[in-house]
């Protein structure tokens, strides 16, 4: 991967050091959406954005690179406009643009273990318009390194700030980077946090065989996926005392639980629980519904086996 042009501002200079915050920019509406919460997380974090597109071209020795000069020319004027947008919304930001000679896919994926957070839009120019999901943002979802912010392209960008709780998925105790994330949202933003845990009953309670041995030992059969999500939270509100949050343990599958949960949030974060198949990593089916139905922005955490 060849790294084309940096540029800090107008002038030329390094990149931003590890922990700033990195959009992958196209030019599409998606990506305009995604560059404007992009800046707020910027903002919100201190830190300094970089604008990342990435150009696919192969030069030939002594061949006319005439149109390969075209190409590196529009591809600095397209980050050049994402960064002309993010000082718009955010004046005071310090914004970077890079143009990487690579796949758009390598070239986030390796931005990922260089930034604090990578945000992208879920559907660039390349995508058809009928798909949810476009040919980058979902195989960046199960490859990044650092969070992912996923932004859908019909995502109203307009106000500064957004409003609705930040909704957490809670499983176990591997949610533990997701909910800190979550919990960090939600004081940075001033906003409430929702917390979900689903359970399913068993099928004894639901019309089983009644030879089966008794499933619960409690009265209530929600005091014990009560306990499970208390514990979770229980060392996060110890460290964030100023956040309001809700706890909901709900009868339900988690996907339509967290997917019905966002048409009101301002965020919704999941620990993103990833496998390897035949043909690379890929999402967990819980994540894969989110990301493809989740009405508000997804942050996605990975989980660190």
């Amino acid at each position: 991967m060849h790294q084309a042009s940096t540029t800090t501002g107008s002038a030329s200079g390094p990149r931003p050091a590890r922990g700033h915050v990195v959009v992958g920019f196209d030019g599409s509406p998606g990506a305009e959406h995604a560059v404007d919460l992009a800046a707020d997380e910027a903002t919100r974090r201190n830190t300094t954005l970089e604008i990342l597109h990435a150009l696919t071209w192969v030069e030939f020795a002594g061949a006319d690179d005439r149109f390969g000069q075209q190409l590196r020319e529009n591809a600095r004027a397209i980050v050049d406009r994402g960064a002309e947008r993010a000082r718009r919304r955010r004046p005071d930001l310090s914004v970077s643009t890079t143009v990487e000679l690579a796949h758009a896919v390598d070239a986030l994926e390796a931005a990922s273990e260089r930034a604090a957070l990578l945000v992208v839009g879920n559907r660039g120019l390349d995508g058809f318009t009928g798909l949810l999901m476009g040919s980058v943002s979902l195989p960046v979802s199960a490859a990044t390194h650092c969070p992912l912010l996923l932004v859908h392209a019909d995502h109203d960008t307009t106000a500064d700030t957004a409003t609705g709780p930040i909704v957490v998925g809670v499983s176990d105790e591997d949610c533990a980077r997701a909910l800190e994330a979550a919990f960090a949202q939600a004081r940075s933003r001033t906003l409430p946090l929702r917390a979900i845990h689903t359970w399913r009953y068993p099928a004894i309670m639901a019309g089983g065989p009644g030879y089966a041995p008794a499933v619960w030992v409690t009265d209530d059969p929600h005091d014990p996926e009560r306990a499970v999500l208390d514990r979770a939270l229980a060392p996060l509100r110890k460290q964030y005392p100023d956040v309001s949050v809700t706890e909901d343990v709900l009868v339900d599958s988690p996907a339509r639980a967290l997917v019905a949960a966002s048409t009101d949030a301002a965020l919704v974060v999941l620990a993103a629980h990833r496998n390897t198949g035949r043909f690379g990593p890929n999402l967990g089916r819980v994540t894969h519904t989110v990301l493809h139905h989740a009405k508000a922005p997804v942050l996605l955490v990975p989980v660190v086996n």
